[in-house]
């Protein structure tokens, strides 16, 4: 649609705009159809610059913006509403996470703004190995940090013979001296003639007393 200038109520049809000469002086006054501008408020223009639409006059309130009004807290950056002639850029610092001193457990989560992370305990041991495969005891920087043998030991013992066997089991490792008790009687003249004990024989031999059953005579053999 062809747009019209109406000047006191005189439509000129199809004339987008006309000039008037000013009385007295040089110069004229311009008329334009404003009809279809979108112009409406002073939200849409930027600070101090103004504008007419359909016979008002508006001042632009949209701020003009720079890097100095972008602010950085934490790792949030706040870009206030206004006109921005040139991108900008603005620098947040590396986040940083300090590990606690201690853990309780085997883990601990530590958070930094909208970050997580997940600590794992390891705790350093350093075992006394006395001897290969086996584990004695162990130092550790934790309390609750524990070492197991992982062999059945047996201390320092005096082992006495008796009348039945004494084992030590197998693969019990043996964290003591293990004496085997010996005694100077056990000799061949001490042991009944016929019997022998832990491989040495007897050589004693036990007297028969007998009696005559006539004479009444006692005789030893």
């Amino acid at each position: 649609m062809a747009k019209s200038v109406v000047i006191r109520d005189v439509v000129y049809p199809s004339v987008p705009s006309i000039k008037i000469p000013l009385s007295p002086g040089p110069g004229e006054a311009l008329f334009v159809d404003t009809s279809d501008a979108t112009l409406d408020n002073a939200s849409k223009m930027l600070d101090n610059v103004t504008a007419y639409a359909n016979g008002v006059k508006y001042t632009g309130n949209i701020p003009q913006r720079d890097g100095d009004d972008l602010t950085v807290s934490g790792d949030t950056v706040t870009v206030p509403a206004g006109n921005y002639e040139e991108q900008q850029t603005k620098s947040v610092a590396a986040g940083s996470v300090t590990a606690p001193d201690s853990i309780s457990g085997s883990s601990a989560a530590v958070s930094t703004g909208n970050n997580t992370l997940t600590l794992t305990k390891t705790v350093p041991v350093t075992p006394d190995v006395t001897t290969p495969g086996y584990v004695s005891s162990g130092t550790a920087g934790d309390s609750s940090v524990s070492l197991t043998a992982s062999v059945t030991t047996k201390a320092a013992a005096t082992i006495t013979p008796g009348t039945s066997d004494q084992e030590i089991a197998a693969g019990t490792y043996l964290t003591g001296k293990q004496t085997i008790a010996g005694d100077n009687n056990l000799q061949s003249e001490n042991i009944v003639y016929g019997k022998s004990i832990f491989n040495v024989p007897g050589a004693a031999k036990i007297p028969v007393i007998s009696q005559d059953g006539t004479t009444k005579v006692l005789s030893i053999s």
